[in-house]
């Protein structure tokens, strides 16, 4: 149960599977939501195992606190820079917001309007639908929530929820990520 959601990705995520496929953009209204999260700094390439590592570590914390998981696992992207590394959370929503401890923090995930793009297919081929939903954004004329800083772009909101359990679905075909990103908007799009 603690390693639900990536103990099997890390194995099969860089096997090249092929991409199923992506949806096309669209903007969705999102409510707050409250989660917890352990903060790291991660490289590009160390991506492929941050979740292994991490979620083991947060689904235990959730069981010792008799937290519930309201919905899927996902990665909040505080800072990028792609030659630097990535500070990131590793999180899980909750019904109601909880105090955190130690390595596990609580946080709130912004109400607001985002572009969202769901992916289907292996999850190391999320850098093509970053980038749609980006050209995307920049076509229909939408500003994201984030600021350019001495650290890399700080982002309010861009967030990948990862909806299908690998070790449930052996098809990486069939994983499904949920992309989104805050815009600053609000209105037009």
């Amino acid at each position: 149960m603690v390693d639900r959601l990536f103990a099997a990705v890390i194995a099969i995520s860089l096997a090249g599977y092929p991409q199923a496929s992506t949806e096309e953009p669209k903007l969705v209204v999102r409510e707050k939501q409250p989660y917890v999260a352990i903060r790291t700094t991660v490289t590009l390439q160390g991506m492929s195992t941050v979740m292994a590592r991490l979620m083991p570590e947060l689904h235990t914390w959730l069981d010792a606190h008799k937290v519930t998981p309201s919905g899927p696992e996902f990665i909040r992207f505080s800072v990028i820079d792609m030659d630097k590394g990535l500070d990131i959370e590793v999180g899980i929503p909750v019904a109601t917001s909880v105090s955190g401890d130690g390595r596990v923090k609580s946080g709130v995930l912004p109400a607001g309007r985002y572009a969202s793009l769901t992916h289907f297919g292996n999850y190391s081929g999320l850098i093509p639908p970053n980038a749609r939903i980006q050209e995307w954004g920049k076509n229909k004329g939408l500003t994201w929530k984030m600021r350019k800083t001495k650290h890399g772009s700080e982002w309010v909101g861009r967030i990948e929820f990862y909806k299908i359990d690998p070790s449930r679905e052996p098809d990486p075909n069939k994983w499904e990520t949920e992309i989104l990103y805050l815009t600053a908007d609000t209105k037009g799009g």
